[in-house]
């Protein structure tokens, strides 16, 4: 399928993945289950919204300002539609949101009337605002209320819902399993014996995934045949990422695996560090994207491969954002491949700035928890210094 897929760069890992992944098909959900989902269709407003004539605080509807007294005609309750029209000299007591009646010019609000029994008086009033929502002044009847690929925020379900939408056609969320391939991994929620580690990469692996829209179906440790598990998965799960056994060690057995279950290599290690070793393949149109064991080789991993596959199986657009940062903190080594460090940014009046953040060892799991970039150093970078600037990849949501 590719002439070279050893140690391929992070931009040739990158393409093959996002070439090789194609957008889910989509589902109808109740817009009670919508916040964060990916619309999979444009939204079109079947009708005008307000669909009526609405007044936008409680007080008198009338017809024109000019007269001394208005006889009050009716006062209109919530939800009431008015059958009469209004005259010259003639108000009718309106509420916030409520019907006006036909002939209504302006909506004056109850503290700037006096009422007089059957009439009122205007005390003030101001020419400039006429207290009425006007049918269609949020959305005409045919627009574009949202587009295909857009994120559903909240505000847009209460949109959605103000037009009675029960049903959204949403992008269907992406069913992902976790393996751990080491031998003396078990699950995080066992008690340990020695030689036994517990998994902490596989819990991380599932909550990234949840935060990226996809739903983790499976957070497995092989009882026995790896071989078997891996099939397994893939016959539930639309992307597999397995942990661990990528090097080439006597314990490693990733790659032997993809061949075992049929699977097309894509690549076999990237240029890289931490992670050198992850690899891909593809089975019946479906992606195993194997990640290192180190648990920050691990994380890095998956936010430069297995992220934007998660986005575009989504439909979204496959991209690391990639923004200049000055360091406030240095890292003193040098040279080697292009490397990631773990980084936590901030935006000050001066622009984005960045701290390397303490315990870099791909086996260290103490800055995980405040990361919220990546800084990526080129191959046969310098040392880091404080005051330089260098290049970050957020990867949360930084403001």
């Amino acid at each position: 399928m590719y002439e070279n897929i050893e140690n391929v760069s992070l931009e040739d890992a990158f393409q093959i993945l996002i070439q090789q992944t194609k957008p889910l098909d989509s589902e109808l959900i109740s817009p009670l289950q919508a916040a964060g989902r990916i619309l999979a269709e444009d939204i079109i407003a079947p009708h005008n919204l307000p669909s009526y004539r609405q007044a936008a605080m409680d007080g008198f509807a009338l017809a024109e300002t000019t007269s001394d007294r208005f006889l009050i005609k009716k006062h209109l309750e919530a939800g009431e539609v008015p059958s009469f029209t209004l005259k010259e000299g003639e108000a009718a007591g309106v509420v916030t949101g409520g019907h006006i009646p036909q002939g209504t010019a302006v909506v004056v609000r109850d503290e700037d009337v006096c009422v007089e029994g059957s009439y009122i008086s205007i005390k003030s009033s101001n020419p400039q605002v006429n207290n009425i929502r006007e049918q269609g002044e949020d959305f005409l009847a045919g627009t574009v209320i949202a587009k295909r690929g857009t994120k559903i925020s909240p505000g847009l379900i209460s949109i959605l819902t103000a037009y009675g939408f029960r049903k959204i056609s949403a992008v269907r969320l992406p069913r992902v399993a976790v393996l751990s391939l080491g031998k003396e991994i078990i699950p995080f929620d066992q008690g340990i014996k020695p030689g036994q580690v517990r998994d902490s990469n596989g819990p991380l692996l599932a909550s990234l995934v949840s935060t990226h829209g996809g739903s983790p179906i499976a957070v497995a440790v092989p009882a026995s045949s790896a071989k078997k598990e891996l099939d397994a998965l893939l016959q539930k799960a639309d992307l597999v990422l397995t942990i661990g056994g990528t090097a080439a060690g006597s314990n490693d057995q990733a790659k032997n695996i993809l061949e075992e279950i049929g699977a097309q290599p894509l690549f076999l290690g990237y240029q890289v560090k931490p992670g050198s070793h992850s690899c891909a393949g593809i089975r019946d149109g479906k992606l195993v994207i194997m990640l290192s064991g180190n648990p920050v080789a691990c994380f890095v991993g998956y936010h430069l491969l297995v992220y934007p596959v998660l986005r575009a199986l989504q439909g979204l657009t496959a991209e690391l954002l990639h923004i200049p940062a000055v360091a406030t903190s240095g890292f003193p080594k040098k040279g080697g491949p292009r490397r990631f460090l773990l980084g936590y940014t901030i935006y000050s009046p001066e622009g984005w700035r960045v701290a390397v953040l303490p315990g870099q060892k791909s086996s260290m799991r103490r800055s995980l928890a405040d990361c919220n970039c990546l800084i990526d150093l080129a191959a046969g970078h310098p040392p880091v210094k404080p005051g330089e600037q260098v290049v970050i990849i957020p990867i949360q949501n930084l403001i």
